[in-house]
């Protein structure tokens, strides 16, 4: 039970930095090419979590040995592939488009483990996929369902489908090819290759070295935050999650980063309407009864 609770902990704090990661990114890309931004991000991201392995892990050669094509394969996926289909979709479709797709992963994600790893989506996740993902809709619409009724899509709507297909597989992947593998080593080494995966596709469009030195210090600050908690942490986090909880209980979390990105807006001075604070409320909702969280705090109340 105390493993549980702790889980649904620190998947919640993942989603809260994924969350923090909009807030912060905005301001970044504003100034610097998305792909430099990311690239430096999971550079930083990569080492930090690599030396921590190095000093606190044990056997890592051996689960490195074990699960190197995984790890490789993993990481090309979910954060490579993830990261770039997102950044590059958004250049052709808009925001709430982007946010919508991203918002059917928990269904994705259950759908792709009902194949792979032959999990059986229970009622409740079904009940709770639902309300979240209806809550998710009032959130990123700005409470106006016109907007939603409004869309019109594009072929960057497929690309970022493409990458929450592919942040689907990351999640049931890791839980499902990687064996004899602790949280931190499956984050590390998967984050590493991804990382790769970014950094070798940025010097193939347009390079680093020369946009590296126009990067202010304020934005490598804010690098410096997106990569340990909105990278290291939330990946960590995750992947705790999806070792303790299963991949298709933790992907319902996925859709509390909007709600948590609206939240901290606050601090701009943006103001959510009624039908957004409804959304919230809806998502937060979704996730503790698909989770069965309401059940721990029945029992501890």
């Amino acid at each position: 039970m105390k493993n549980r609770q702790m889980a649904l902990l620190l998947v919640t704090l993942s989603t809260f930095f994924w969350g923090s990661n909009f807030n912060a990114g905005v301001t970044v890309v504003a100034e610097m090419s998305p792909l430099i931004a990311a690239s430096e991000r999971f550079i930083i991201a990569s080492l930090v979590i690599f030396i921590y392995m190095v000093i606190k892990a044990k056997n890592n050669i051996v689960a490195f040995k074990l699960n190197w094509l995984a790890f490789i394969l993993l990481g090309l996926c979910g954060i490579t592939g993830f990261n770039l289909a997102f950044f590059i979709g958004l250049q052709t479709t808009s925001a709430i488009n982007g946010a919508l797709i991203m918002a059917t992963s928990p269904v994705t994600t259950a759908l792709i483990a009902s194949i792979i790893d032959k999990h059986q989506v229970t009622w409740s996740q079904r009940v709770g996929m639902l309300i979240s993902l209806v809550g998710v809709v009032l959130v990123i619409s700005n409470g106006n369902i016109t907007n939603i009724i409004k869309l019109q899509f594009s072929g960057g709507d497929l690309i970022i489908l493409l990458g929450n297909l592919a942040w689907a597989i990351y999640t049931v992947g890791c839980r499902k090819f990687i064996s004899n593998s602790t949280p931190l080593q499956t984050t590390s080494f998967t984050m590493l290759f991804g990382t790769m995966g970014i950094v070798l596709y940025s010097v193939c469009h347009g390079g680093l070295a020369p946009n590296f030195e126009n990067i202010t210090l304020s934005n490598h600050m804010i690098l410096i935050y997106m990569a340990i908690a909105g990278s290291v942490l939330a990946y960590l986090f995750w992947n705790v999650g999806i070792k303790e909880l299963g991949a298709a209980t933790t992907s319902v979390f996925f859709n509390l980063v909007p709600v948590f990105t609206m939240l901290l807006a606050l601090i701009t001075g943006l103001i959510p309407n009624v039908l957004q604070l409804v959304g919230a409320v809806l998502v937060i909702g979704g996730v503790i009864y698909a989770t069965g969280a309401y059940r721990i705090m029945i029992k501890n109340s």
